[in-house]
């Protein structure tokens, strides 16, 4: 009998320097990275969560793209992030951390994370962020 397909990962998993250097370069890209390990069970409640937002992500324009660092296999890649605990989620834009999220978080935080960083990623500034929109005052002197 042939064995079903193995669905494909909405993340990729990180694993060397290069791939990690690749991404933190200019022009690497928007991602968000979470650092977790087998032993942690909040980051084992965190991970369907990731997965699904993840899922939810693909074929984003702009795309954002989802990493998973193992600590516990790759200790030099959470020591190149300054990580001290986990779970711990990084967001990133074009080489640059955009922002630092520690502890668990649900699907909905974690989206609403993602959509900030999309946001940031278009380019928008804080009252299009804040307010969906631009404000009057600043969309007439455009």
């Amino acid at each position: 009998m042939a064995r079903p397909p193995t669905p494909t990962k909405p993340y990729t998993d990180l694993t060397s320097r290069a791939a990690v250097e690749r991404l933190m370069s200019p022009g690497g890209g928007t991602g968000v990275i979470d650092f977790w390990a087998p032993w942690c069970a909040p980051c084992r409640a965190v991970a369907p969560h990731f997965e699904a937002v993840a899922a939810q992500h693909v074929g984003d324009a702009p795309a954002v793209r989802f990493y998973k660092v193992n600590t516990e296999a790759h200790p030099e890649l959470a020591a190149a992030f300054n990580i001290r605990s986990i779970p711990t989620m990084v967001l990133v834009h074009d080489g640059e951390v955009q922002d630092v999220v520690v502890g668990a978080l649900d699907a909905r935080r974690l989206s609403a994370k993602v959509d900030w960083l999309l946001s940031r990623a278009r380019g928008e500034g804080f009252w299009t962020r804040l307010l969906g929109r631009k404000p009057a005052a600043t969309a007439a002197q455009e």
